[in-house]
């Protein structure tokens, strides 16, 4: 599902200017420490220890670009970059866009935000005080909307899960409100389906204060639209409060989020969408029509845990387990978007843009993206094998990242290829050059399974 940005178009976005000093008293990572409890307050309307983890979260993975060897990628010092960012993003996301764009560059770049958030405003403002940043006159007008696909988690339940277990991590859902892996939609195995909603619904506890002031308004648009379409609800009721939890199994409908709501497409819906499945083909089979991203899959068979997951076509797989989240492993949360994690999302921040239709370029279309991949050298797969895989383990997660061919074709609907790259950038040596066609022709998906996992076979 891709949403639009909310501009009002022709939009003329402000430039603020990055540049690389080499007298600079400290890079960005210190000061996002050092402002990190400043940072936090910045953030309007989202509760307070959701941006704390949020940030925390980003500052894990942060220290881990900091400490990744030099790519070999070197970027001319005349090189002229563009960085856009969308506002409606997370703080995670935000945080991380900025930060790999820096990382990937020992220039600089022109950098714009663009979109409506009213979450993230003053936090962005206090990012851009960061002494490599600077205002510039230049000015960006874009003509057309940008794209941005919704990002939430898919559960997926089997009758072979441990439902306790399932129904434990359900009904914390609303600990995650503006992530990209919120929880907003789940898959119930039809046999176990009336015993699962009654877990869940007998584990569901009242919101805080500070969750029921930012979920009231979207909840209860929410719920009209539920109540539209025929749904049942599922509350806690022993919950009197207007502003609570709220499942509901709404015929046809896996992703709930009504029409006029002012942070449409920067938070999740407020209510979590139920449905049913028979057999494990049909539950990929309605993951992969419409999902946000990534998926938390419940099951205790280890050959059903695979057959699904490879099936899976989204970027993050968490088996048993939800949000575990390793700065090592390239993660992916929405439709084409970049990487989080890993050396992949700093050389994707060379080679990838945010397409920005201006006047002079209204569109960025296929044989223009097409020209723009041929220039960046011949690319030769391994024909030997159509998936690559790496295993790590990392405190007590195991992690199999699987490198899959990525969709030429849809570069430029949202993100573009960079024009006349290796005219902005010098490799070393071949391997830069492989790396860098690499990033282009595959995509990665990560497939996350904790030790302690008991599988029945």
């Amino acid at each position: 599902m891709i949403e639009n940005t909310g501009m009002v178009l022709p939009a003329v976005l402000e430039c603020h200017q990055y540049t690389v000093k080499s007298d600079m008293p400290g890079t960005f990572l210190s000061y996002v420490i050092k402002h990190k409890s400043a940072l936090i307050d910045s953030v309007k309307l989202l509760p307070k220890d959701e941006a704390t983890k949020e940030v925390e979260l980003a500052l894990t993975f942060m220290q881990h670009y900091m400490n990744l060897e030099d790519d070999g990628l070197l970027d001319e010092p005349q090189a002229k970059h563009r960085v856009l960012i969308d506002r409606r993003k997370s703080l995670f996301e935000i945080l991380l866009d900025l930060h790999s764009a820096m990382r990937a560059t020992c220039v600089g770049f022109s950098l714009y935000f663009y979109g409506d958030n009213p979450i993230a405003g003053d936090f962005i403002n206090l990012l851009l005080q960061f002494q490599g940043f600077a205002a510039s006159d230049e000015q960006l007008t874009v003509t057309s909307e940008i794209s941005l696909a919704l990002a939430y988690c898919t559960m997926v339940v089997f009758e072979s899960s441990d439902l306790e277990s399932a129904s434990d991590r359900l009904a914390l859902a609303w600990s995650t409100n503006c992530a990209p892996w919120t929880i907003r939609n789940v898959l119930i195995q039809e046999s176990v389906k009336d015993e699962f909603v009654e877990l869940v619904r007998s584990k569901l506890k009242p919101f805080t204060e500070s969750q029921k002031r930012f979920l009231q308004g979207p909840l209860e648009r929410g719920i009209n639209a539920a109540n539209q379409l025929g749904a049942q609800l599922v509350q806690s009721a022993s919950d009197e409060s207007p502003t609570k939890p709220t499942l509901a199994f709404v015929p046809g409908v896996q992703f709930l989020l009504p029409q006029g709501s002012p942070l449409k497409a920067t938070m999740s819906a407020a209510i979590v969408v139920l449905d049913v499945f028979r057999t494990a083909k049909e539950a990929v089979a309605l993951v992969n029509r419409n999902h946000g991203g990534s998926v938390s899959l419940w099951t205790e068979d280890l050959s059903l845990t695979f057959e699904v997951a490879y099936g899976l076509r989204c970027g993050t797989v968490w088996v048993n387990s939800y949000a575990e989240l390793n700065p090592e492993c390239p993660y992916t949360f929405r439709a084409q978007d970049f990487t989080y994690g890993s050396e992949y999302a700093i050389c994707e921040k060379k080679v990838k843009t945010v397409f920005a239709p201006t006047a002079s370029t209204p569109v960025n279309d296929t044989e223009t993206s097409r020209k723009a991949i041929q220039s960046l050298g011949t690319y030769e797969p391994d024909a030997r094998l159509y998936r690559s895989h790496t295993v790590l383990v990392k405190q007590g997660v195991h992690y199999e990242i699987i490198k899959l061919r990525a969709d030429l074709e849809l570069y430029g609907l949202r993100l573009a290829i960079v024009d006349n790259f290796w005219n902005s950038y010098v490799p070393l040596d071949e391997k830069d050059r492989r790396q860098v066609l690499d990033t282009v022709h595959n995509q990665r998906k990560v497939i996350c399974i904790p030790f302690g996992v008991t599988f029945a076979n």
